[in-house]
């Protein structure tokens, strides 16, 4: 099934980046979406068209469906949803609706920490225990910046959560999962990088510890008004506007445990291709890479990660030709967010059932809008 539909795309593909190709080269080296006059206005109506049938190629009206944008500079250039944000409802999923983007919250985690550390609230090499209680002996030496690059070497705290009974479907917030984390005895054997959500509630802790707000608050007070990004921090059955999430097969699926910090972003691909712009010089995540580690071996949520000679720093993955990229799986939902190496062209994707082709999409809108 996965190689019929990637051979249809690829064929589909083809033909829609054939009848995109402009006549001649753009004056100036403009690259897609980019134009002066009519010439420009008419290709990015083409570009728009043919990722319009990606979505209707890749997406059923009615199932569980996706959204997508894609930007350039932070500004919209395109964005599109197709199949039901309710299944029982018959709701549509419209370019409005709102996803929690899981994993891809990293990000924002890390440009607030990366703010508050600039602003002298606090050392990236503080160690985790400088700011947050009750932690046992490996406290003193996992430094903020570890937590931030995946280098401390933490168990993910769903381990500890389910060898106490407590389920993806039992509530958990975020004063128990801290509270489990706090009773891993030592760090996992080895050095080097090992992803897990632990590091980013450490950090979240550590900012509500400094700022003496809740995340939610330091979030949107430090970093999202700022920018005029339109994302929240909240439980993703929170409102009607949020998208309900499904197994494969369509079945609903609840996330139960409401955690900030590696997770909990609620937005729109539209607001993430505009957030983009923070990894373009002068962004907050402009420094995002220094200190960056190999990550080509570690484990993650998404066939999207894990390439040859990927790099992880401050919650963004690096590929080897400079790419960056974040997938994101929570519950039902699931995410792709990519900002190509020139730092302009973005592309997001969301999708609310856990097998959606999340990552054809992207790799399609991709290849559309970042031809010359």
């Amino acid at each position: 099934m996965a190689t019929r539909r990637a051979l249809a795309l690829a064929v589909l593909l083809a033909a829609l980046l054939t009848g995109c190709a402009p006549a001649a080269a753009p004056a100036g080296g403009a690259r897609a979406g980019v134009g002066a006059g009519a010439e420009g206005i008419q290709r990015q109506a083409k570009l728009a068209g043919a990722s319009d049938a990606v979505l209707a190629a890749l997406v059923a009206d009615d199932a569980a469906g996706c959204s997508a944008a894609v930007g350039r500079d932070g500004t919209v250039l395109w964005a599109g949803a197709r199949g039901l944000a309710d299944l029982a409802a018959g709701t549509p999923l419209t370019t409005g609706t709102r996803f929690e983007v899981a994993s891809v919250s990293k990000q924002f985690t890390a440009a607030l920490v990366l703010t508050l550390a600039r602003d002298g609230l606090l050392r990236l090499d503080d160690p985790v225990s400088t700011h947050v209680a009750g932690l046992p002996a490996w406290g003193r030496t996992v430094t903020l910046e570890q937590l931030l690059h995946h280098t401390a070497r933490l168990p993910d705290f769903w381990i500890e959560l389910e060898a106490e009974g407590i389920g993806f479907s039992d509530a958990a917030d975020q004063r128990s999962v801290l509270a489990a984390i706090g009773r891993v005895e030592a760090p996992l054997e080895g050095v080097g990088y090992a992803y897990a959500n632990s590091h980013y509630v450490l950090l979240a802790a550590a900012v509500e510890s400094v700022t003496g707000e809740p995340f939610a608050a330091a979030l949107a007070t430090r970093v999202l008004q700022p920018l005029g990004i339109d994302a929240t921090v909240e439980p993703a059955t929170a409102a009607a506007d949020i998208a309900a999430g499904y197994e494969v097969g369509g079945v609903p699926v609840t996330a139960a445990w409401a955690v900030a910090g590696p997770i909990g972003i609620v937005t729109t691909p539209s607001e993430l291709v505009r957030w983009a712009a923070q990894f373009a010089p002068g962004g907050l995540l402009a420094d995002a890479e220094a200190g960056a580690v190999d990550s080509s071996a570690g484990a993650t949520d998404s066939p999207d990660d894990d390439r040859p000679g990927e790099r992880y720093g401050a919650g963004i993955r690096i590929d080897a030709d400079g790419t960056l990229f974040h997938a994101g799986r929570w519950g039902g939902s699931v995410s792709t967010f990519r900002v190509a190496a020139d730092r302009a062209l973005a592309v997001a994707v969301t999708c609310n059932q856990r097998d959606a082709p999340r990552t054809e999409i992207a790799d399609a809108l991709t290849a559309l809008w970042g031809a010359p």
